[in-house]
């Protein structure tokens, strides 16, 4: 199983890298950089995990304004990401997206984002950095794939985040959301009848409790689809041989 995951930039990255390790430690993990300009290496991939960070500029989802408000942008890093999400599309790879990963896929899509929450009129989701782990309850929509994973309607996760979706990406649906009404999840409208895809708000691969199926359910769905996806790999590759 090889693994593409985006660069952060930071340390962070080795939370994700850890958090896959916990169900498999054998996995080949490819760190897709935008530093590096490697987007070629998502075709050695079996899966993209897209990862956290700062905000998208907001000329992606046309919006003038709000240059004030955004924060850590790094226009590189999104104009990246944008081509390894078209590319594994195309390729049908399995999608795994975590905060401004969600953010980005939707954005890829035709979305928009809410430039903050709380000038939005939403309440507080960001927490100071030497505060412990924020948490809150979501409602997790009935019929969809996340509901499944989850196993009820109700979950709770971490949240760390000022900004959040407003309008959904084309073929999307919410999956999840806040008390408050704020989009907490993501994944295709016929989500049956494509290569996985869920997008999340929160943080899975840092949450405290290991065993909510908010992070471990979420881990142990993917790789069941990235296993899935490495076999059809494999078997191609034979194939043409």
């Amino acid at each position: 199983m090889v693994l593409g995951i985006t660069d952060t930039g930071k340390t962070t990255f080795e939370h994700y890298e850890t958090w896959v390790r916990t169900l498999a430690p054998a996995a080949r993990i490819i760190k897709l950089s935008h530093a590096d300009h490697n987007a070629d290496e998502l075709l050695r991939c079996d899966g993209l995990m897209l990862t956290g960070g700062g905000d998208i500029h907001p000329r992606f989802y046309g919006r003038t304004d709000g240059h004030d408000v955004v924060k850590d942008v790094n226009t590189t890093r999104d104009e990246f990401e944008f081509h390894l999400v078209e590319a594994a599309l195309r390729m049908k790879l399995p999608i795994l997206g975590i905060c401004r990963g969600m953010q980005v896929f939707n954005v890829a899509m035709g979305g928009s984002m809410m430039l903050d929450v709380q000038q939005a009129g939403f309440g507080n989701h960001s927490k100071k950095k030497e505060e412990p782990e924020r948490v809150h309850a979501i409602e997790v929509v009935q019929g969809t794939m996340l509901h499944e994973i989850v196993g009820e309607n109700k979950g709770e996760v971490n949240t760390n985040h000022h900004q959040a979706v407003d309008r959904l990406g084309e073929g999307l649906r919410a999956a999840a959301l806040s008390a408050d009404g704020l989009v907490e999840a993501l994944e295709w409208e016929d989500s049956d009848r494509r290569p996985f895809l869920l997008l999340v708000q929160w943080h899975p691969e840092r949450m405290s409790d290991v065993e909510n199926p908010c992070s471990k359910g979420v881990l142990t769905t993917y790789m069941h689809a990235l296993n899935g996806s490495a076999r059809h790999r494999i078997s191609s590759h034979i194939q043409e041989s």
